[in-house]
């Protein structure tokens, strides 16, 4: 059994840091891109071009894998429509490059 709350405060949350991996993971995919960015702007050559790519390939892939991250969350709660309209947005994108070629 649980300790009782005091008065006027809210009981403790059992789903409380349910997301704090995947806040930690854009937190981490913030600093890439600001340190690729950085790098990109103050290196020059093959180097800066480099940092370029990683800077692109951080800001393409993280909004896809969190959309693709939703997708087998709401699959594993039930909830497929919204599951559904996340696949179409994944088919959008895929779409997108497959037509850019």
């Amino acid at each position: 059994m649980t300790a009782p709350t005091p008065a006027g405060t809210p009981p403790p949350d059992p789903r409380a840091g349910r997301f704090d991996q995947v806040v930690r993971g854009l937190q981490v995919s913030v600093l890439v891109v600001a340190v690729a960015a950085v790098l990109g702007d103050v290196l020059h050559g093959p180097a800066g071009r480099a940092a370029g790519w990683v800077l692109l390939a951080t800001l393409v892939a993280v909004p896809v894998l969190r959309v693709l991250w939703f997708v087998v969350r709401w699959f594993r709660r039930g909830d497929p429509k919204f599951a559904f309209v996340g696949l179409g947005v994944l088919a959008v994108m895929v779409a997108g490059v497959v037509l850019s070629r």
